[in-house]
């Protein structure tokens, strides 16, 4: 149990502050505990932050684990924008993903690797269920899986930057739809978008 709390506390901390700005000494402090109680569960400060990360990425694949492999663009899209609806109820998810994706570009930061093979892995994922897509007949034939699967994890990065560069000033739910609806609109072989049925 205090383990997670030192993970809740610091997944919130590090979305809120970014890994090079938070002090151990202050996740301790939001986890009620004192820097000798978090040193005993973590060693320093990149052990916690890839452990956090890793907590953060299981929770992330829970999710994912409950779509099938092979299920179409209409209900990935759906079950996306659902997932994005749950994060926004938990305070520090979406600004983990942006501030430490945004950190760990660069090849020296302590989550690099982590994060590149998780989103080569979220990549690959999305290719396969478009693929599917295609082969089903819900999309187009000719549909370019990995280069669209890129483009949605593009878009989606640019719009969760925007609305936290924003203060959170628009509705980060509804923008996506829009995008997804229209992505799903051109590529279909129905030409619907997201709202008609599976």
């Amino acid at each position: 149990m205090r383990r997670a709390q030192i993970l809740d506390a610091a997944l919130n901390r590090f979305g809120r502050d970014g890994y090079r700005r938070t002090s151990l000494a202050r996740v301790a402090e939001d986890a009620g505990i004192t820097d000798a109680g978090l040193l005993h569960h973590f060693r320093d400060k990149q052990q916690l932050l890839l452990a956090v990360v890793e907590y953060w990425f299981q929770r992330q694949d829970e999710r994912w684990m409950q779509v099938s492999a092979s299920a179409g663009a209409r209900e990935v899209f759906r079950s996306y924008l659902q997932a994005i609806e749950d994060n926004l109820r938990e305070p520090g998810m979406i600004e983990l993903e942006v501030v430490l994706a945004a950190e760990a570009i660069s090849p020296d930061h302590p989550a690099h690797a982590l994060f590149s093979g998780w989103q080569e892995s979220g990549v690959r994922r999305l290719a396969a269920n478009l693929r599917a897509g295609s082969e089903s007949g819900e999309l187009k034939p000719g549909v370019n899986d990995v280069a669209l699967a890129r483009e949605c994890f593009a878009v989606d990065a640019g719009i969760r930057l925007q609305w936290l560069a924003s203060g959170r000033a628009f509705d980060l739910v509804s923008v996506v739809h829009v995008h997804l609806d229209r992505l799903l609109r051109d590529i279909s072989t129905d030409g619907e978008g997201l709202l008609a049925a599976p």
